[in-house]
């Protein structure tokens, strides 16, 4: 293959007119990207950092979401934030513009080592069905979020600027069928061990991460049965067990946790051990409370027993003038040198296995065949944080236990409050009751304006 790019210019007649040039300085043509294992290796690990280091993934998913959701309140005055805290969003923030090319950016790197691992022929067959699910994984977490965040957005499949420049919005739904298609093969094509060099690191892929991203999806499209069936595929592997009440202070945010089914790469190089949730949501100093951005709400923190150990482990609390503030603090080092000081190492945690406990618990129940391992299930984390046990047996109460355990398992934590609000209908009701300008509307952000600039079939979400 010549080393040269082709482009399609459009020229003022109206003409197409193709054009070879040379690539740009730094820029190689896709044969010789995925001309050898070894090349192949390095475009799939700038796959995997560039989403670790995007800030959409780092910190907008968690801190975005808590403030859109009922946990987290925002103190300070940064007008992007404030909008998020109120759910009133403006089409030209930048902010909603940097989420939604964030994700598309993380989706154009993995079409693009799909396509050159099917279309080259320099690689191993077992380096090429590795890295291609891989890749096709990542783009169905993109989308994931994608859907969740602006509704319907265009499925892009491909990195041919002449075909996907000014697709339109595709139908919500049929981007969960390419999710489910492209989790499936993943699933089918990757190991059971994870794809590192380091077989402790779970920074990578394997038939356990797969499902566990499919039993999410099949809860969010309905399919109950398949959700309950990936969930016990990951239960039930060796390879996970949820960290014990007596080390979950640090323990479950810990690298390479036991319970960690998928995790973050480290935020900006290798010797990098804090997070950037840590970074947000601890103050520099507990001294003046203006030092505080954020507090988790009251009436959210007043859920918990005093001896749940997540209250205990997971929040910190400080008081001025007699008024109690209280932060997330599952990570607990805002910076690397107090992490390696405390002889700490933490990633963010994306998937873990109380998710998949949960996520049985309620597909049973919403199956309707298995009240008492639902009951199993939900006591299973409620044991673990030294929780009051359900004791539920109608499937009306279990549904509203495991609902709560999930708020108060994944506060803060990787937008899992504000996706499900939405998934189960109780957006409008919960939040319209408690934020005054909060719409219907809010549940989406809107479409970027300049992305809808860029592309003619683009179009706006309702409302704005």
């Amino acid at each position: 293959m010549a080393s040269f790019l082709v482009l399609t210019l459009i020229i003022s007649s109206g003409c197409e007119k193709i054009v070879a040039i040379d690539p740009p300085l730094g820029q190689v043509t896709t044969s010789l990207v995925f001309a050898s294992d070894k090349l192949a290796t390095a475009a799939r690990s700038g796959m995997f950092s560039s989403l670790a280091q995007t800030t959409t993934q780092n910190q907008s998913v968690t801190n975005f979401s808590s403030l859109q959701a009922d946990d987290l309140l925002y103190l300070a005055t940064t007008a992007a934030l404030q909008e998020f805290n109120n759910n009133t969003y403006n089409a030209i923030s930048t902010s909603q513009a940097s989420i939604f090319g964030d994700w598309y950016a993380n989706i154009y790197r993995a079409n693009a080592i799909i396509e050159g691992l099917q279309n080259t022929g320099g690689t191993s067959e077992a380096i090429r069905k590795q890295y291609i699910a891989e890749a096709k994984f990542i783009r169905a977490y993109c989308y994931f979020h994608l859907v969740n965040t602006f509704g319907d957005v265009p499925l892009v499949l491909m990195t041919d600027p002449a075909v996907t420049a000014f697709l339109p919005r595709a139908a919500t739904a049929a981007v969960y069928t390419q999710m489910i298609a492209d989790l499936t093969d993943a699933k089918a094509n990757l190991g059971v061990a994870y794809g590192n060099t380091a077989a402790t690191d779970r920074t990578g892929l394997n038939k356990s991460v797969a499902a566990a991203l499919l039993a999410r999806v099949y809860m969010f499209t309905g399919n109950y049965a398949a959700a309950e069936s990936n969930a016990s595929e990951v239960i039930s592997s060796s390879l996970y067990s949820l960290i014990p009440r007596a080390a979950m202070a640090a323990g479950v945010f810990a690298k390479d946790n036991a319970e960690c089914i998928w995790e973050m790469s480290p935020p900006t190089v290798a010797t990098n051990q804090y997070t950037f949730e840590a970074g947000i949501f601890i103050p520099t100093a507990y001294t003046a409370l203006i030092n505080f951005n954020y507090r988790l709400d009251p009436r959210f923190t007043a859920l918990f027993a005093s001896t749940d150990l997540r209250r205990i482990n997971w929040m910190n609390s400080t008081t001025f003038s007699g008024v109690v503030y209280t932060i997330p603090f599952k990570y607990k080092y805002r910076t690397n040198a107090l992490a390696v000081t405390a002889g700490a190492s933490e990633s963010q945690i994306v998937i873990r296995l109380a998710e998949m406990y949960l996520i049985r618990a309620e597909a049973r129940v919403r199956t309707g065949n298995n009240l008492s391992g639902a009951l199993s299930d939900l006591n299973a984390v409620q044991t673990r944080a030294a929780a009051a046990l359900s004791t539920a047996t109608d499937a009306p109460a279990l549904l509203s236990d495991i609902a709560l355990e999930n708020r108060k398992e994944f506060f803060c934590e990787q937008a899992y409050r504000w996706y499900n609000l939405k998934r189960t209908g109780e957006a409008d009701a919960v939040l319209g009751a408690l934020k005054s300008s909060y719409t219907p509307k809010s549940k989406l952000l809107p479409i970027p304006q300049t992305a809808i600039d860029a592309n003619y079939n683009l179009t706006q979400n309702p409302g704005y």
